[in-house]
Formats: C-alpha cells, structure tokens, sequence
C-alpha cells in the first residue's frame, strides 16, 4: 500500500491530550495510527448523513450539466448513491438545508 504524508498541526493542548490518551491506554502504538483510524470512522459517519448524499447528487447533477457526462454515465452514478441511502432522509435533509437558506436569506433581507 503507498502511503501519502499529511502534515497536521494539532494546538499544544490537544497534542499533550492526545499523548496522554495514548500511553494511558496503549489502545494505539502512535500518533499517526490513531489519526489514521479517526478519519476513517469520520469519513464513514460523514458517508451515512443524509444531508452529504444529497450533496453529492446535487454536485453530481451540477457537474453533468457543465461536463459531458453520459446519460448512461449518469444513471449509473445516481443509481449507486440511490442504494446507498434512504431517500426519504436525503429528501428530508434538502428540504431542511433549503429552510435554513431560506431563514438566513430572509435575515439578510
């Protein structure tokens, strides 16, 4: 596997934190092996949200329309993130972030 070097800087307490968890717990050998397994738990939280699914459809559909995407193409990647989700969330999920643009739209105005 080939790895890509990430450089992170973590405030001075949270680094000593971090440190204090690892040699209380001996759960993880080293700093790297723990960021490493936080962001993929975090990517895999983020992946179930509703609200990132709609996201990646309302892009996707922004993209064919910019790009030359096929039709085919096009179905195929929709179909993909329709079994990844319930669409009863993403739709409740757009239709939340459309009330809060709509809130913080009438705010401004």
């Amino acid at each position: 596997m080939k790895y890509a070097n990430v450089s992170v800087k973590f405030p001075e307490e949270l680094d000593r934190e971090l440190e204090r968890f690892l040699e209380e717990t001996g759960v993880y050998t080293n700093k790297s092996e723990f960021i490493k397994e936080s962001v993929r738990r975090q990517l895999l939280e983020l992946n179930r949200e509703p609200a990132i699914e709609a996201l990646r459809t309302e892009q996707l559909l922004a993209r064919a329309e910019q790009e030359r995407v096929s039709d085919e193409q096009l179905s195929n990647r929709l179909e993909e993130l329709r079994e990844r989700v319930d669409e009863t969330k993403v739709d409740d999920a757009i239709e939340a972030a459309r009330e809060e643009t709509a809130d913080e739209f009438a705010e401004q105005t």
